[in-house]
């Protein structure tokens, strides 16, 4: 459990948002860390600035603690944690994006890397057409993958779509906010959000309860929807919006990138479209198309009912094969007269046992034991 002390210090490089970056790891580290950050001297600190090209008076240090005092009190109040780079918890997915933040607030349970993590995301204006199909694919994939995570962004459309759909079918699922963790934006998804966490989901958020909302917040966050994911499903967009940005991070981080094709006269799956036709996104129909790109193993069912044997049985090859070790060698003529067997049964035995390097093609259709 970490003391005060390093939660307070955590806090305080929410504070200093720039700074809140693996982009800045560097400079931490030549710190000791984030709580060797703001106990370094301004001598020390201003050379390691002037190294990483940062103005000296960037950072206000002394107003980030200040400000993480007050914040500890909503931690308190809300059950808040907090997650660095420096805790074993920290998603290993997320932690390999440059720009992922170095410190994360989460209210709930963040769950194993060893997981399947799936982002959705898409339009606001969602058809029923759509949030239907994204339910039934959830339902699906759950039995192809019971070890799924699913991560959105609580907005109404298709993210409130998914995350509902998971809560219907014991799916956790990670609700990624635009602002502090003491209030739910939209309060019409509170409800939602509660049982996110009650089914063992978790809500997270970089930035701290004293953070104003800002709109660019909510495209900010679409990183870490991106980023704690393997692969990013647009369910549903336009081509522009919060999805279409979320899918073109998922490509920075070299992550698979996965949607639903639309007809072309419907708007709100140009985005789709579009990501398709660029070789952005793979075109997905149903759920097995998810689970082959997420690395899942799809059993094959038994083929019920008579079945062709296109190479003959294992009687059929022992005869061919004695009889090639008897006479040396044989065309097909005399194979299907010494062994009485078929013609058109020999010649697909015969190239079997060529493919399995058992026999020897000559010309003039003649065969012998390799």
């Amino acid at each position: 459990m970490n003391n005060d002390s390093t939660i307070k210090t955590q806090a305080g490089i929410t504070f200093l948002p720039k700074l809140n970056s693996r982009l800045y790891l560097p400079l931490i580290e030549a710190c000791g860390g984030i709580e060797g950050f703001f106990l370094e001297n301004e001598t020390a600190l201003n050379a390691l600035y002037a190294e990483f090209h940062l103005k000296k008076d960037s950072f206000n240090r002394k107003q980030a603690l200040e400000r993480a005092e007050k914040e500890l009190e909503y931690i308190d109040r809300y059950a808040i944690q907090v997650c660095s780079t420096e805790h074993s918890q920290y998603p290993f997915l997320l932690n390999q994006c440059e720009d992922a933040p170095l410190v994360f607030y989460y209210k709930g349970r963040l769950s194993p890397d060893e997981l399947t993590y799936l982002a959705i995301v898409g339009t606001r204006k969602a058809s029923e057409r759509c949030r239907l199909r994204v339910e039934n694919i959830l339902g699906e994939l759950h039995s192809l993958c019971p070890a799924l995570v699913v991560v959105s962004g609580l907005a109404f459309g298709i993210d409130i779509t998914a995350h509902q759909a998971c809560l219907k079918y014991g799916i956790p699922t990670y609700a990624v906010l635009g602002h502090g963790l003491n209030i739910i934006y939209p309060a019409a998804h509170k409800n939602t959000a509660e049982k996110i966490l009650s089914q063992g989901g978790a809500l997270i958020s970089e930035f701290p309860c004293q953070s104003p909302i800002f709109p660019v917040n909510f495209l900010q966050r679409n990183r870490i929807i991106a980023g704690l994911c393997q692969a990013t499903f647009v369910a549903e967009s336009a081509i522009k919006g919060g999805a279409m940005a979320t899918a073109r991070m998922a490509q920075s981080y070299s992550r698979e990138i996965i949607t639903l094709p639309g007809r072309p006269e419907d708007k709100m799956s140009s985005g789709c479209n579009l990501l398709i036709k660029q070789n952005i996104a793979a075109l997905i129909e149903n759920s097995e198309d998810i689970a082959r790109i997420l690395g899942i193993h799809i059993p094959i069912p038994p083929v019920k009912g008579e079945t062709l044997n296109l190479f003959g049985d294992l009687e059929n090859e022992t005869l061919v094969l004695n009889a090639l070790t008897e006479q040396g060698s044989m065309n097909t003529d005399q194979l299907s007269i010494h062994t009485r067997i078929p013609v058109h049964e020999l010649s697909a035995l015969l190239t079997q046992l060529e493919l399995e390097e058992k026999i020897l093609s000559l010309p003039g259709k003649n065969y012998m034991i390799k």
